[in-house]
């Protein structure tokens, strides 16, 4: 079905509650409290022009590419009463597969779909407790709240695992998420039953995990520690075997405001796997992550981040035994290496120095800095040797990338961004582009997106 078809009632619908929201909406008669609802939402349109290294590493022909790729959203969050609520998400998803299926504006390549369904409740035998059942996307565990996780974002990822580059997804997570939140102390217990819906149970995909943070306000504002435990029970399709059940535990701090130094953050993250995989194999996957940013004081916001990661990788790729990191990471500091919307999506196998700033500024008559400049070094060698291919054979030089990206915020509702990437000194892509043998490659992208 073409993607008019299925939006042109959806925005009917979109206006149609706007309107009634404006002057409440009437329940049935057995029905006396009332029922509340915001739309929100947002959209992305990105020119992504693809050096031909970068395409060919993904699956595509070995030429540059160029064409337009797009999410967009329409969310409906029905407050049934002052303790129940119901999300609706209709979403046109960017990516649905590997590159040659990523959706693009102009070929019919998106599907609009109801992305997310869900019932929140509040107070469930507690005031401190909160439960949702359906769909649960937004689920993570994400020590520093910046929306770049390590390990677990399973809504925001493909496959568990499927992140050794050329894989671009999301999941649709469906299961229970149970909530207590107590003044600092915050639990988490999440029961993922169908993060990868496979038919047969033994070839479905599924997560559990406790999560907790703790609050540490007296150190300085925002300050916190936290922990997880999960297993990810993997596919039979995935490892051979229906019995795969992988084991992860860490955790991390994010403080604030060490030795009286307000605009300093110090963060860690720190994980260790273990369990079965397929018959005969053990897994042993170890990440680390460590660094500090600093906000300097200024009308311009500058800021700077340094940041070290490091992620096993598998020694011996012919034994049964998986070394290397399984997650569900969703890390998109760097637009090639490490980006599933416009890269190779690389989240295991690697040591990064990472190495980032920006600031901002006003342009125009609009709003106090509505422009920032952000832009970042990354230096990637593989913890593992790769087997690039061609002349290069085995190797740990993934590369060093350098990236800039500018956005214009024309309203607080819309913005035009541009983002520039290079990727140089890589053995690894040097040996996928056999025989041209070339080290180098780079990303522009050109969009507007905007958000309600």
């Amino acid at each position: 079905m073409k993607k008019s078809a299925l939006f042109a009632p959806a925005l009917v619908a979109v206006m149609a509650l706007s309107a009634y929201a404006q002057q409440g909406i009437q329940t049935s008669a057995d029905r006396k409290e009332t029922l509340k609802v915001t739309v929100s939402g947002g959209f992305d349109i990105d020119w992504v022009f693809r050096g031909k290294e970068l395409v060919a590493v993904l699956g595509g022909g070995f030429e540059d590419e160029a064409r337009i790729e797009s999410n967009s959203n329409v969310r409906f969050d029905l407050d049934l009463s002052s303790k129940v609520s119901v999300l609706l998400n209709l979403a046109a998803v960017r990516l649905n597969g590997d590159y040659s299926n990523i959706g693009t504006l102009g070929s019919d390549g998106q599907s609009v779909v109801m992305w997310d369904v869900a019932v929140r409740m509040q107070e469930v035998l507690d005031n401190a407790v909160t439960m949702q059942v359906g769909t649960q996307n937004d689920f993570t565990f994400d020590i520093r709240g910046k929306g770049s996780c390590l390990f677990f974002a399973p809504g925001q990822a493909g496959t568990f695992g499927a992140n050794t580059g050329g894989s671009l997804d999301y999941n649709q997570v469906a299961g229970v998420v149970l909530w207590y939140n107590r003044d600092a102390a915050h639990f988490a217990v999440a029961l993922l039953p169908a993060i990868f819906e496979g038919g047969a149970a033994s070839n479905d995909e599924a997560a559990y995990a406790v999560t907790f943070y703790y609050d540490l306000d007296s150190v300085g504002k925002g300050s916190r520690i936290g922990a997880i435990l999960a297993v990810n029970a993997l596919s039979e399709a995935a490892v051979g075997s229906a019995t795969s059940q992988i084991i992860t535990i860490g955790g991390g701090a994010s403080l604030k405001g060490l030795g009286g130094m307000n605009n300093l953050e110090v963060f860690a993250e720190f994980y260790i796997q273990s369990g079965d995989v397929g018959t005969s194999g053990d897994a042993g996957g170890t990440a680390f992550n460590i660094g500090g940013r600093f906000d300097i004081e200024g009308e311009s916001a500058p800021w700077v981040e340094l940041n070290i990661t490091v992620l096993s990788g598998d020694d011996d790729p012919l034994d049964s035994d998986i070394d290397q990191f399984l997650s569900y990471e969703n890390v998109n500091d760097f637009m090639i290496v490490e980006s599933n919307l416009y890269g190779i999506n690389l989240g295991t196998n690697y040591r990064a120095i990472k190495i980032m700033g920006g600031m901002s500024f006003t342009a125009g008559t609009g709003e106090k800095n509505n422009v920032t400049l952000t832009g970042g070094l990354g230096i990637f060698t593989a913890s593992e040797d790769i087997a690039a291919g061609g002349s290069v054979g085995n190797t740990d030089k993934i590369g060093t990338e350098f990236d800039v990206k500018l956005a214009y915020w024309y309203s607080r509702a819309v913005s035009i961004d541009v983002g520039f990437a290079f990727l140089s000194g890589s053995e690894v892509l040097e040996g996928a582009t056999a025989p041209e043998d070339e080290d180098s490659t780079m990303l522009l992208t050109i969009g507007v997106g905007g958000k309600f």
